[in-house]
């Protein structure tokens, strides 16, 4: 079976049932495709291909294509040709979850957990009918239970450190005015995690960067291990946080020299 035809037709199930929950399968599908198709092994372009014809026409092609995308004559449309659904694998829905849709949807737990529920639904759905084995749909299933909950976690913590660092990182007024000394920025994995601070460590650098000041909070909703896209500033010896983007769970992320790719099988 078709991995988008499985996609289309649970879709057309959950209209049938209910209009909103339909539409709300649809756009999970949609951002699940978008993963697959743009992000995931399934379609990476082969390395060699890059090096292949002039560079001057690679750059023009680029050139025209990214000035389609600032008129507004792309469309997007969302197929993933002829993947076939046994091609999906448990690792893919771990990247979706816990990479893919953390940075896109950043903070918004609500989403991501309703996303959760809808992936359950879709993957129920399958197995009922008979289209993944029960074996494979027990592997999914144990992906989305053990990611679900890691994923609105750091997505709470990432919406409360987004409106901790707008209203100044926790310092007075007074001080904000200060000029720092030192910026830092990327992805910090949490070394130590105590009430009210946390020290970092930064891919390929030895130093430990802290204590980064944090509310409870907050530092109730990180575990050791966590991983945030941040960037820190000093000040009179003291490290706060500037900038912050997405949380990511310790049990997805990893550093880029232990990373092994998915095999491409397409």
């Amino acid at each position: 079976m078709l991995l988008q035809d499985s996609m289309d037709r649970f879709v057309r199930t959950r209209m049938l049932k209910d209009a909103e929950q339909g539409k709300l399968a649809e756009a999970c599908m949609e951002s699940l495709a978008d993963y697959l198709l743009h992000y995931s092994d399934l379609f990476q372009d082969d390395p060699g291909e890059m090096d292949e014809g002039p560079l001057a026409d690679w750059e023009q092609a680029l050139d025209a294509h990214m000035s389609e995308l600032m008129d507004g004559d792309v469309e997007f449309g969302v197929e993933l040709y002829g993947l076939e659904l046994e091609q999906l694998e448990p690792e893919h829905l771990r990247d979706f979850f816990g990479w893919h849709l953390l940075r896109e949807m950043s903070g918004d737990a609500a989403a991501i957990e309703e996303y959760v529920v809808v992936t359950h639904q879709w993957l129920a759905f399958l197995e009922e009918k008979e289209k993944i084995s029960h074996s494979k749909y027990f592997e999914f299933m144990a992906v989305l239970n053990e990611l679900g909950p890691e994923c609105e976690r750091v997505a709470k913590a990432a919406r409360l450190l987004f409106h901790f660092v707008r209203l100044g990182s926790g310092i007075s007024p007074r001080l904000r005015g200060q000029r720092f000394s030192r910026f830092i920025e990327g992805h910090a994995r949490i070394a130590t995690l105590e009430t009210h601070q946390v020290f970092l460590s930064f891919d390929n650098q030895e130093e430990r960067i802290g204590p980064v000041l944090l509310a409870k909070e907050i530092t109730g909703l990180l575990k050791p291990g966590d991983v945030l896209d941040v960037e820190l500033g000093l000040r009179s010896d003291v490290w706060m946080m500037v900038d912050i983007g997405p949380v990511y769970p310790a049990s997805v992320y990893v550093e880029a020299e232990a990373f092994e790719p998915l095999r491409k099988v397409s």
